[in-house]
């Protein structure tokens, strides 16, 4: 039986129990830590440095107020993408607007930097400008995704709805809409990712309201790598928190995906 419960570790998609689950994922983070604690590297901050830089910029720095608000940017800017990329990529099924599809698509090539000066001519200095940066290059790579999602659909679904007597939104919500929408919300999780890392790039450059990346820039730019892991950490911490938030929400918007799933 141990031998069993071994040779599933090292099995294709092999099957564990939740305790073995857990004990392997406790072995990694001690192996982790170890190696954070006896690391050669002496430029690395230890972990007590870093707790110590977190508990000194939550009492002096005020960083529950950046916190806050990169947080606001976070939730807004994904929401306001995940909007404009569902349009945008449930539209693209009509030819009408199948080559605007295709164009945010290759705007995902385009460097960032590219799109500043448009924007500072239509938004304002600060939170408005902040979210347009980061729908607008969340949404080049959320469209990608949930087109490709749209595109795997077989075309006999297609065929079917028509011998059926589908008329086109009939055909829209049981071919396309219907069965993509969890895949969707997959993609916007996976996406999210990509959010934090513009969310520093953009707060390092608009940096007149703090947030998390402007804190980042001006540690690292002081050299205080222990406030600058603090923040890595935490920003890892809230990461994991949105990927648990989102499986609750695909269970709860969506429980007909995870029967079909199981089945």
């Amino acid at each position: 039986m141990q031998e069993n419960k071994l040779s599933s570790l090292l099995k294709l998609r092999g099957e564990i129990t939740k305790p073995i689950r857990l004990a392997l994922l406790s072995g990694w983070m001690l192996l982790f830590l170890i190696f954070w604690i006896f690391s050669p590297m002496k430029a690395l901050p230890t972990p007590t440095e870093v707790l110590l830089a977190l508990r000194r910029m939550f009492a002096e720095q005020h960083l529950l107020y950046h916190l806050v608000v990169t947080l606001k940017l976070n939730i807004v800017g994904l929401v306001y993408a995940t909007v404009v990329s569902l349009l945008i990529s449930y539209l693209g099924t009509l030819p009408l607007f199948y080559h605007l599809n295709r164009a945010v698509q290759l705007l995902r090539y385009i460097p960032f930097v590219g799109f500043n000066l448009i924007f500072l001519t239509l938004f304002t200095i600060g939170f408005p400008l902040k979210v347009a940066w980061l729908t607008t290059g969340m949404s080049f790579f959320l469209v990608t995704g949930m087109t490709a999602v749209i595109e795997s659909i077989p075309r006999m679904k297609y065929e079917l709805a028509q011998v059926l007597g589908y008329n086109g939104w009939q055909t829209f919500y049981t071919v396309v809409a219907r069965p993509t929408l969890p895949h969707m919300m997959d993609i916007v999780a996976q996406n999210a990712a990509i959010g934090w890392v513009m969310i520093t790039s953009i707060e390092t450059y608009a940096r007149t309201e703090g947030g998390i990346g402007a804190q980042i820039y001006q540690y690292s730019s002081t050299n205080n790598l222990a406030e600058v892991y603090g923040l890595l950490m935490l920003i890892g911490l809230i990461a994991a928190v949105e990927d648990a938030i989102f499986v609750f929400l695909r269970r709860m918007l969506f429980p007909y995906s995870t029967l079909a799933e199981r089945a």
